[in-house]
């Protein structure tokens, strides 16, 4: 703009258009910095953090006979989340300068164009265009200090943030350092032994390391609260939402469902609490959703998950194994109260030892229960009993030699970690019953409800899942508990994330693992959908064109595919590499591969044409039965006898196939019945009419009562009549015999069976054998 004016003069009535323009950019500009936030909000809380890095840096907390891991680890997270927090007001405030940066050079442009020098000498200016161009001096004097004064405090608090970042690096790098050489001596002495004097100058009354405890954990505590109150209202958002989604679903199969009762006997925990069963489900995610969450945080997600556990399993417990559950929770608040302690008291070692006794007393209680009755208790949780009285027995031993933390730590490991343990073993039952639940409500007809062994199937295939993701839970907690969850996250991810080279190739183990992982999860996701869609398929009892059937091997390969894909993405796997893999299988393919191929094209073929569907009753190869599965290298014919029958997919196409419900389940059926001759014809005919005029034969095709042949002994006739439903041939074909049978005796009316006279010459036999004739 300034060049444009260097090289040619505006008239009056431009530079009026000109000056307006810039009286409007002008303010634009003052909008932009008003609406910039203040950095003033971040001055108290940035003095706060550096009054709690000064704290920190005091050595004297940080002394070696002093503090713990416990310590360390809370100061590592609070440093972590220093930097989180330091990293989003840094985001902010640079953004904020480059906003700055950007209203500078727009200033300085209307600077250049309109204060020029020499531009004020036209005295045959118009006197309005002065006013003009005062106003504009004025406003842009205005703006330009609003500039400044922003732009001043930005690059000062980036100054002094990027300062604050430096002491957080270097201290969590020292932190780090102190973590890494108090593992290394756990296993070194740091009390006396347990029959020696206690006295220690560097030790501190347990009043004040409480004191001291309770203000670092609400630092901390307030902190991330103010850092993640967003998440904390999500919580509470998502709490009510399951609990009144809970509460409304109970209540909707209570009214809608004819076996309401039924149903909800096998959701005794939802039924009997769904504002605890809801807490239970929350307080058992919520550490898992959470970014770097203080211990006391955990232990408050994890007193919680105990506590739902505890009011809810009151309902199957006895009075004897209740208060066996009551004193394990009262070691669990001790044990886990104590790990909030961040400095050694050895005051501590005492109670301790008393809890890990009482402790081991009821879990050997326990085994003798479980051994008692073994039905009533978890499968498992012998083996939790077992981890549990391993690490107490341990934790004393240690305790006892003077190995204060290193017992502290397995002493409150197990006993957290067993608490929590049966906790997830009820979360999963809590989750599988609400899904359940939700299964029963989904179905239109009110009176469709799971069977026994419908339900019995969806139970086991569900524990198994949800038993996966609690072990995983569990083993992450008990880590959590040991104080090795970062020490071992990282070299985990150092080792995974490492690049090595195989030849040509250079891979990492995440990668491979990825690949790996999505392939195995694409592939559960596949089986378990496909096996409720095919249990929810074989419920429907509409029209065949309107079930799922063979399709469902549809939905199996394209979640493979996708996984396959996800897998191949995810993990970096180059594509060249990937070409030349499929390349060496397609040449395998052609050589050994041929049948498997055919059997996965013919499923494909299977699940397009849909020639047989799940629940058809169908003959190929002399072998009959109803489809099961069709599956995406064979089917699984369920045989009449009970036998499972595996038929290749290739076979189902190239030999001849019958389906006897393709296109509906009539069936006819067939009955030869004979009788003696004599009878009277029209009467036989009028008597099986009779009989055949019964509820399950079908009037359209009408029934057939025909003069079939004559036989050697009997007058055969030739009954065809048909059935609606082809499962329930043979029934119906037993009461029409039945019938039959019934009716001729009472018209008497003989049915035949074959005779014949003997007649034995005995003559010859006397005269060859007269002693054995006599006898």
């Amino acid at each position: 703009m300034a060049d444009s004016l260097a090289i040619e003069p505006l008239s009056f009535e431009r530079k009026i258009q000109q000056t307006q323009s810039f009286l409007n950019q002008l303010q634009i500009i003052q909008s932009k910095l008003s609406r910039a936030r203040d950095t003033l909000y971040l001055h108290e809380e940035i003095l706060v953090m550096e009054l709690v890095l000064n704290r920190i840096k005091d050595q004297s907390l940080i002394e070696r006979g002093t503090v713990n891991l416990r310590f360390l680890n809370e100061l590592e997270n609070l440093i972590i989340g220093y930097q989180q927090q330091i990293n989003t007001w840094q985001k902010e405030i640079d953004d904020n300068v480059n906003a700055f940066m950007e209203s500078g050079k727009e200033l300085s442009i209307i600077n250049e164009a309109s204060f020029s020098a020499g531009e004020e000498e036209d005295t045959l200016a118009l006197q309005g265009y002065l006013d003009q161009k005062k106003v504009l001096k004025e406003k842009f004097a205005y703006v330009d200090s609003i500039y400044t004064l922003k732009r001043n405090k930005g690059l000062e608090m980036q100054s002094r943030l990027g300062g604050i970042q430096i002491q957080l690096v270097d201290l969590l790098e020292s932190v780090r350092i102190r973590q890494r050489d108090f593992r290394r001596d756990l296993l070194k002495r740091d009390s006396p032994n347990l029959w020696e004097s206690h006295a220690s100058e560097l030790e501190k009354p347990l009043v004040s390391v409480i004191k001291e405890t309770l203000i670092l954990n609400r630092v901390i505590v307030k902190h991330y609260i103010e850092s993640k109150y967003g998440w904390l209202l999500f919580f509470l958002l998502v709490f009510l939402l399951v609990f009144f989604g809970i509460r409304n679903m109970i209540k909707k199969i209570s009214q809608t469902k004819d076996f309401s009762n039924l149903i909800l006997d096998r959701s005794k925990y939802l039924r009997y609490s769904p504002f605890l069963s809801t807490a239970l489900i929350l307080f058992t995610i919520s550490p898992f959703l959470l970014s770097v969450p203080p211990y006391f945080l955990i232990f408050c997600c994890l007193s919680g998950s105990v506590l739902a556990t505890t009011l809810l399993i009151r309902i199957v417990l006895d009075r004897g194994d209740m208060l066996l559950w009551i004193v394990m929770v009262m070691a669990f608040l001790v044990f886990g109260a104590s790990n909030l302690i961040t400095q050694l008291a050895h005051q501590e070692k005492w109670y301790l030892l008393l809890f890990s006794l009482v402790g081991i007393l009821v879990g050997l209680k326990v085994l003798f229960h479980i051994r008692k009755k073994p039905g009533k208790f978890p499968v498992n949780l012998p083996y939790l009993i077992y981890f549990f009285l391993v690490m107490q027995t341990v934790s004393i031993g240690f305790h006892i030699i003077g190995r204060f933390s290193l017992g502290k730590i397995l002493g409150v490991a197990s006993t957290l970690s067993t608490m929590q343990g049966i906790s997830l073993y009820v979360f999963v039952l809590v989750l599988m019953e609400a899904i359940y639940l939700l299964s029963e409500l989904s179905k239109d007809n009110q009176k469709d409800y799971a069977n026994y062994l419908n339900y019995q199937a969806i139970y086991s295939r569900m524990k198994k899942i949800f038993s996966f993701l609690a072990l995983l839970m569990w083993l992450y907690l008990l880590l959590v508990n040991l104080s090795l969850n970062q020490t071992i996250g990282n070299q985990l991810l150092i080792f995974l994330q490492t690049s090595r080279t195989f030849g040509n190739t250079t891979f990492t183990y995440s990668s491979i693992l990825t690949f790996f992982s999505l392939i195995w999860i694409s592939f559960v996701l596949a089986k378990n959908i496909a096996y409720f869609a095919s249990i929810r398929d074989s419920q429907n009892l509409g029209p065949r064109e309107k079930r799922l059937g063979s399709s469902i091997l549809l939905i199996r390969l394209f979640i493979l595919t996708l996984g396959f894909f996800l897998a191949v993405t995810a993990s970096g796997l180059p594509l060249d590499k990937l070409a030349i893999v499929l390349g060496a299988l397609s040449v395998g393919i052609g050589f050994g591969l041929q049948t498997i191929v055919n059997n996965l094209v013919s499923g494909i073929i299977l699940a397009f044409e849909r020639p047989i569907q799940i629940g058809d009753a169908i003959e190929v190869g002399g072998r009959t039965g109803v489809v099961k599965e069709v599956g995406i290298r064979s089917s699984t014919l369920q045989a009449y006898d009970g036998s499972e029958v595996v038929i290749p997919n290739g076979d189902l196409l190239s030999q001849h196939l019958v389906n006897w419900t393709l296109s509906d389940k009539k069936r006819r059926v067939e009955i030869l019945v004979g009788v003696a001759y004599g009878s009277e014809i029209e009467k036989v005919h009028e008597i099986i009419k009779k009989v055949l005029s019964q509820d399950g034969i079908l009037s359209f095709p009408s029934p057939n009562i025909l003069l079939h042949n004559f036989g050697d002994s009997s007058l055969e006739f030739r009954i065809l009549f048909w059935v609606a439903n082809f499962d329930e041939w043979i029934q119906v074909k037993d009461k029409v015999l039945r019938e039959i049978y019934a009716a001729f005796a009472v018209q008497k009316i003989e049915i035949p069976f074959p005779q014949r006279d003997l007649h034995i010459k005995t003559e010859k036999f006397q005269k060859i054998h007269p002693k054995k004739s006599e006898e």
